[in-house]
């Protein structure tokens, strides 16, 4: 009989962060992330010549208004795009792009959304406004410490959600407010499979409406463990139950594909525990960051690629706010629903076990 992972549960649940204003909505003032961490972004942010002051002062709050608008499409990475169009626009900023100079300007310009335009519109529970200290903490460090030479794409379009507000810290992963999941990706998984299953449940969770999307980001791996997982999703369901127009949440990975539990076994919770607890999944398909996503840390899953065993196939796991909501109810409850090990292997343990 395995044992069962346990977690300290915080409860009882508390109501969210007294706000002095709408109590929908979070700025930098409600949070607490410490004179170091304010003083090191004021000094990222004012690494910028005069006329470059003058520019993003200019600029960068019609780039940031539309960086926040796009954020509700589909596109994960659109809200940095509205900032580089400012940053790489020659008439305001010399810099080029791929050069040292534009480098230092997108670390500026995230240091000054995290200062002048952080504003998570959504009602946050205790459980995640603590973790923003730390969160700010890694932030700053990697700007002033590694975004020196190179800032890369993807961490710049995590960085710039981040700083506006738009995506939240939740441990393992991170949460994106708002993102959907649309009716012609069920009526694709039913064309695929000639299964309705999947689109009922999609239709019994209402799953037309508004969801919350988790992220992983690698710089930050520490949690990616049973133990790591099982307080995220207790924060996110605090989170769902603060907002009660969410309709779930939703994830997007290589590691939902069912085939990976025959490969890399030590995986399997991250897709089993959640179907087993009301969660469904979607397919995607294949895409080449897919590929390379499944196949960089993992010499078998690259080696089974080669050779034409295994091909990576992306697949979105839904988990409806009910049974999610159910299922923290029922572990906090000490009913054996968190992620047990697998018979005959230990648990995944810090970013490591991603790898193998």
């Amino acid at each position: 009989m395995t044992q069962q992972t346990r977690i300290d549960w915080e409860r009882p649940l508390r109501s969210g962060a007294v706000f002095n204003h709408s109590p929908g909505e979070v700025t930098l003032l409600d949070l607490s992330i410490g004179p170091n961490t304010y003083t090191r972004l004021r000094l990222v942010a004012d690494d910028v010549s005069a006329d470059e002051d003058r520019q993003f002062r200019r600029l960068l709050p019609g780039a940031s208004a539309k960086a926040r608008h796009v954020s509700r499409h589909w596109e994960f990475g659109a809200p940095a795009r509205a900032i580089d169009e400012i940053l790489c626009d020659p008439a305001a900023f010399a810099a080029g792009p791929r050069t040292r100079e534009h480098t230092r300007l997108r670390r500026a310009a995230v240091a000054r959304l995290a200062l002048d335009f952080f504003k998570v519109e959504s009602r946050l529970p205790y459980s995640i406004i603590a973790l923003y200290h730390e969160f700010f903490r890694r932030l700053t460090k990697f700007l002033c410490e590694r975004a020196v030479d190179y800032y890369d794409d993807d961490y710049f379009a995590k960085d710039v959600r981040y700083a506006l507000g738009l995506t939240v810290p939740a441990g393992a992963a991170h949460v994106d407010l708002h993102s959907r999941i649309g009716p012609k990706l069920i009526g694709r998984d039913l064309l695929h499979t000639w299964s309705p299953a999947t689109a009922f449940r999609y239709a019994a969770s209402a799953g037309w409406g508004q969801w919350y999307n988790e992220h992983l980001d690698l710089r930050w791996m520490k949690e990616f463990n049973p133990t790591g997982w099982t307080a995220c999703y207790a924060r996110i369901v605090e989170l769902l139950e603060l907002n009660p127009r969410i309709r779930g949440l939703a994830g997007v990975s290589w590691f939902y594909d069912p085939a990976v539990a025959s490969i890399s076994p030590h995986l399997a919770y991250l897709r089993e525990m959640p179907v087993q607890q009301g969660a469904f999944l979607v397919r995607m398909g294949t895409l080449p960051h897919d590929i390379g996503n499944a196949t960089v840390r993992s010499p078998l899953r690259r080696r089974m690629y080669d050779e034409g065993r295994y091909q990576p196939t992306c697949y979105v796991l839904a988990w409806p706010r009910r049974r999610m909501i159910a299922w923290a109810r029922n572990a906090e409850a000490g009913h054996g629903v968190a992620w047990p090990p697998r018979q005959g292997s230990a648990p995944a343990v810090a970013a490591g076990a991603y790898s193998t």
